[in-house]
């Protein structure tokens, strides 16, 4: 997982802007903690078929969960990539 960074430009209406702190004095911490906290409110959307073809299989998929085990954490699916692809270190 990479930490990079990105700049983003926006339009903020002027309501808003004079009351998130000035440049140079934490308005990007501010944004990103403000985006952060609403990323985390929002619950995840659930995958619900509406044909019969997606009921099939969605049926196929939950038979199988059985078999695939639990899932993954992220930093146990990227140690299994660096695995298989070779870069597993002692």
């Amino acid at each position: 997982m990479t930490r990079s960074s990105a700049a983003v430009s926006v339009k903020i209406p002027a309501r808003i802007l004079e009351r998130i702190p000035p440049p140079g004095q934490g308005r990007s911490g501010f944004i990103i903690q403000a985006i952060e906290e609403k990323l985390a409110r929002k619950q995840p959307a659930t995958w619900r078929p509406t044909t019969a073809r997606g009921r099939r299989l969605a049926a196929l998929l939950e038979r199988g969960r059985r078999e695939r085990g639990p899932d993954l954490t992220l930093e146990e699916l990227e140690a299994e990539i660096r695995a298989r692809r070779g870069g597993l270190s002692w």
